[in-house]
């Protein structure tokens, strides 16, 4: 029986795949759901699949001023701003903050994020030198951290390579990308320095740069009419065109492994 806390830390676009395991993982626990508002696309999710949760404030919880029974299993979800992505270095800077945080706290934390820019880096090996609480990240099948959010959702380095090549210069949309795209397209590198919220500017960009189709990459995991609905604006919007990419590439290996991971440190 898995007990202690585990703490989540994640990014809104990756926030279907901590759905999915927290409804496949029939074990009792204890959720918390830290208030803020990147929160708020993941409670309307976790009230749709009926799973139950307690708002904690955040403060408290780094603070240790929070208290679990630590013969249950406790789930603490700490979401993040999706504009964090827009900077390597901040989105770095701010997990670190986080982990540290959250340390003394948790058994383990578990990262729910791409490293969007940080190729190479491994929180893991990071929060171990420093001698923190162990954390996991996504991972492909043979052990590499997968560096992209859309990498999580077919399975890692070597599928996303093959997903790139087979789609250059396409829009690549996971459920969460396409439910979440103005924020995520706002704080887009293409974009970097533009006024927020001009549509028109974005659309002479994505035209100077060749881009006018959206591929759907269905993981399962979000709901499809959302995903659907959230691609057609997109691509009205911007007169993109909309293919469905092909059933090969999703991929929830990463997903089961990061929480299987976490609580295989809870249960040690």
């Amino acid at each position: 029986m898995t007990s202690g806390v585990l703490t989540v830390i994640g990014c809104p676009i990756l926030e279907d795949e901590l759905v999915y395991s927290l409804r496949n993982d029939t074990e009792d626990k204890d959720i918390y759901l830290v208030e803020a508002e990147p929160s708020k696309s993941l409670k309307a999710k976790l009230g749709r699949y009926g799973i139950t949760y307690n708002e904690i404030d955040g403060l408290a919880f780094n603070n240790g001023l929070e208290r679990f029974d630590p013969s249950r299993f406790s789930i603490v979800i700490k979401m993040l701003n999706l504009g964090l992505h827009a900077e390597p270095k901040d989105l770095r800077a701010k997990i670190e903050e986080e982990i540290a945080d959250a340390s003394a706290s948790s058994g383990a934390i578990a990262v729910y994020y791409g490293m969007c820019g940080n190729y190479g880096w491994d929180i893991s090996e990071w929060a171990k030198k420093k001698g923190l609480c162990p954390v996991v990240v996504f991972r492909d099948q043979v052990g590499r951290v997968c560096d992209d959010c859309v990498g999580v959702a077919v399975g890692g380095l070597d599928k996303y390579r093959e997903l790139i090549k087979a789609h250059t210069g396409q829009m690549l949309f996971t459920p969460a990308v396409a439910t979440n795209w103005e924020d995520f397209m706002a704080s887009n590198e293409m974009f970097k320095g533009m006024p927020e919220g001009d549509k028109d500017m974005m659309k002479w960009i994505f035209d100077l740069c060749g881009y006018d189709t959206v591929v759907k990459i269905d993981t399962g995991l979000g709901d499809r009419a959302d995903m659907d609905r959230a691609t057609e604006d997109f691509a009205k919007t911007y007169d993109f065109k909309i293919i469905e990419g092909d059933k090969k590439w999703p991929c929830t290996y990463p997903a089961e492994k990061i929480y299987s991971d976490a609580k295989r440190i809870l249960g040690s």
